[in-house]
């Protein structure tokens, strides 16, 4: 019996992409999803072997699903297939319960060894995964004002920093609340927290912050 596999991604022709290579190996796609409530309804229902998640998703984004998908201790593998930046946000993803990241960056390339890997019961990583623990607390903020180092961004929460790589692409306090299904107000207490914990005066500089590193979530 092929396994069976879920697409999780707000854009069709990323879903469809996705498929394609899916099919040629010989698995089920058994549901594509454009939301992450969506996603979780359709693990549920249909229970299959992998889910493949982008994490700039609406109505629940990538972090937000893993976290009720290991909540729920549904027998379920995750595979996060995403714009956002390997070395911000693979570590993360590992530590939420995710068994692989792959970049979209790769043009789907990996993506069926990454699947492979995952139903084998094995882990899929880029290298600055590895990498990056040695990293942390190594990097200073003295030498750009506008970089942050790697333990600053790590003493982030992972909804700090989906929001942190929302404002990066641009987003204001009302998109960034219809994305993630929260208040106006909680997204303006985020940024007042995040400017705290990234010690910078105001919103200006947290945007800044966030394009000179890089993290962007999509």
């Amino acid at each position: 019996m092929a396994q069976r596999i879920v697409i999780v991604d707000d854009h069709p022709l990323v879903r469809l992409a996705v498929r394609v290579v899916l099919e040629r190996e010989g698995y089920e796609v058994v549901a594509e999803c454009q939301t992450g409530a969506d996603c979780l309804q359709a693990v549920r229902n249909l229970k299959p072997d992998l889910v493949i998640l982008d994490l700039g998703i609406p109505k629940l984004d990538g972090f937000s699903v893993i976290s009720r998908l290991r909540s729920a201790k549904l027998a379920v593998s995750i595979l996060v297939l995403t714009s956002s930046d390997a070395r911000n946000y693979g570590m993360r993803c590992l530590q939420a319960g995710a068994s692989g990241f792959l970049c979209k960056d790769e043009k789907l390339d990996e993506l069926a060894d990454a699947v492979k890997a995952v139903l084998a019961g094995y882990t899929y990583f880029p290298r600055v995964v590895v990498d990056i623990l040695a990293e942390q607390g190594l990097t200073s903020k003295a030498a750009d004002p506008e970089k942050a180092s790697a333990s600053e961004l790590a003493s982030l929460t992972d909804r700090e920093m989906t929001i942190l790589g929302l404002l990066a692409k641009g987003m204001n306090n009302q998109e960034i609340a219809e994305v993630l299904m929260l208040s106006h107000k909680t997204v303006s207490t985020y940024k007042i927290r995040l400017m705290g914990k990234l010690n910078l005066p105001n919103m200006v500089a947290l945007v800044k912050l966030a394009e000179r590193n890089g993290i962007a979530t999509s």
